[in-house]
């Protein structure tokens, strides 16, 4: 990898070796990186306030830019996301199947 590589993150964390990120980002070869994922995430409600993204404290380096798996959340998607809503409200209204099911078995 070259020096002064940017990593992005936009899929889910464990793509990504948490240690080697970490360590990579403190020692190089990784210039910065940018996560839209979390390698934690909070057991319960309670939690969400003191649960942090990472084992490792990636949140506090410098070269580090966080999201909650919000980076997507621009106001050009805001109108595709309320159609799905629409529509998903309006296929459990009519007794049809739910579009994008989650998938227990598939793990998503």
């Amino acid at each position: 990898m070259p020096q002064d590589s940017i990593l992005v993150n936009v899929g889910r964390g464990p793509v990504v070796d948490e240690d080697a990120l970490y360590r990579a980002l403190c020692e190089g070869p990784l210039a910065a990186a940018g996560l839209d994922v979390w390698y934690r995430y909070p057991e319960n409600r309670a939690s969400r306030t003191c649960t942090y993204p990472s084992t490792k404290p990636i949140y506090e380096l410098e070269n580090v830019v966080l999201s909650p798996h919000r980076g997507g959340s621009v106001r050009e998607s805001e109108h595709l996301r309320l159609r799905a809503l629409a529509e998903m409200l309006n296929a459990a209204v009519r007794g049809e199947a739910m579009p994008n099911r989650v998938n227990i078995q598939h793990g998503y």
